[in-house]
């Protein structure tokens, strides 16, 4: 009997040693975090190749939006009116870049109007270039009288009529050649092009300089994606930007001058 008292004893102090080593691995549990979030953007095709691993410096910049949250970012390329529908249909979170032109809106038209929601956050601004032939002037204050061009997707900027082009290059040699009297774009995409194909006959002169936001899905279905924007930009504003991120004042700078800009060149 003694000897069954002994077992009994010694189980025990075993289920008791168990019992309270479990209750320390269970207070050791530290709480699980809540996951990153995911947004899944729709941005238009650039003329990168994404599928040798070159990519856009604005489609970079974006990925580096997931860099300084922690959110995870996944990018799908379309075609640049297609992007714009799959953020206003719901079918990404948010498509990125679109620029808004605040004077055409306040006087034709609503933000309701146009079948999608900007951000609340501007993310940045770019100076939009108008080419012209050095010997064809074109009067700024009489646009409407000349035969212009834009890429395609931006032509509702601008309150004249105006020609929506899927090419920087074939526009501007259009316009070396005399088939339109100008063309209208950021000069992020236009100068560097301008440089490639030589153009030596080319004006630039500054058109305007708009503001840059997301598109949103409309009624309120983009208001994460909205929060996540004004956060990634309030952050990128603490950091040092590559030059391609930045925004530079315009430079009242012509093909063939000594001196180029480095952001141009680059």
């Amino acid at each position: 009997m003694r000897y069954l008292y002994k077992i009994f004893l010694c189980f025990g102090f075993v289920i008791a040693a168990t019992s309270a080593a479990a209750d320390k691995a269970t207070s050791a549990v530290e709480p699980v975090a809540d996951p990153a979030p995911s947004f899944l953007v729709s941005m238009p095709i650039m003329g990168d190749d994404p599928a040798n691993g070159i990519e856009h410096p604005v489609v970079e910049f974006v990925r580096f939006w997931g860099d300084v949250t922690g959110a995870n970012i996944e990018i799908e390329r379309y075609p640049f009116k297609r992007s714009i529908k799959q953020a206003a249909t719901g079918q990404v979170d948010f498509h990125f870049p679109l620029i808004i032109d605040r004077d055409a809106l306040n006087k034709s038209t609503t933000i309701r109007d146009l079948g999608f929601e900007y951000s609340t956050q501007r993310v940045m601004t770019i100076n939009f270039i108008l080419y012209t032939r050095l010997d064809t002037p074109v009067d700024l204050n009489k646009l409407s009288e000349y035969r212009l061009a834009t890429f395609i997707g931006h032509g509702n900027l601008f309150p004249f009529p105006i020609e929506e082009d899927h090419a920087i290059e074939s526009s501007l040699m259009k316009l070396s050649s005399g088939r339109i009297d100008g063309y209208i774009f950021a000069e992020n995409g236009g100068d560097p092009t301008l440089l490639e194909l030589g153009l030596t006959g080319i004006k630039r002169q500054l058109y305007k300089v708009y503001d840059v936001h997301a598109v949103l899905p409309r009624g309120g279905r983009g208001q994460k994606a909205d929060q996540f924007i004004t956060e990634a930009v309030s952050l990128l504003a603490t950091k040092e930007l590559p030059l391609s991120w930045q925004y530079h004042e315009y430079v009242d700078w012509q093909v063939g001058d000594d001196v180029i800009p480095r952001i141009v060149q680059k």
